[in-house]
Order: C-alpha cells, then structure tokens, then sequence
C-alpha cells in the first residue's frame, strides 16, 4: 500500500466532491490522518459544502461520494478507506482537524 501525500488526498477529495455535488457548491475539502477501528488506515475528508441539504438527496450523494473516492484511492495503490464528513458553514470550524 502507499501512502499519498496530504495535497494529492485534498486534490482527489476536491475533485470527487465538485463531480458529486456540482460546480460551485463545495467550498474547501480538508483531509486528516485516522486510524479506523480495525486499525485499518482511513482518511476523513471534510467538506465545506454550500447547497441545499435535504435528508434523502444528501444521503444518495454521500454514498456517491464515499465509492467515487474509494475507487480514485484504490487507481492510486492506496486501501485506506475514505470517511466522509459533509459539513455547512456554520459547521466548519467545529470540525475535527489534524
């Protein structure tokens, strides 16, 4: 397994996000470091996301989001698994941070 870099994980985070919820709507992407609970290698990426929030859609596009950046991970020789947490302005700076 490699490790990618912090900018190249912000990059893939950035690029899923905006194919997955559309241009214009995700704000920034931040990426941090975990270790699941099977000591398996995760990433949490957090987005800073500025569009309409209904339940049913959001969860649709998170499922989205959550196989297009496995799938990008896995092209890259990389099996951590992507956590995904889908935040809104007012949420932002509670977010976890490295």
């Amino acid at each position: 397994m490699s490790h990618l870099p912090q900018t190249e994980l912000k990059q893939i985070g950035r690029d899923a996000a905006q194919r997955v919820f559309g241009p214009g709507k995700v704000k920034d992407v931040e990426v941090i470091d975990i270790d699941a609970s099977d000591n398996q290698p995760a990433y949490l990426f957090s987005i800073l996301y500025e569009g309409a929030r209904d339940a049913q859609q959001m969860a649709l596009l998170r499922i989205r989001l959550d196989q297009k950046l496995r799938d990008e991970l896995l092209a890259r020789g990389d099996d951590g698994y992507p956590l995904i947490s889908v935040l809104s302005p007012q949420d932002w700076d509670k977010r976890q941070v490295a």
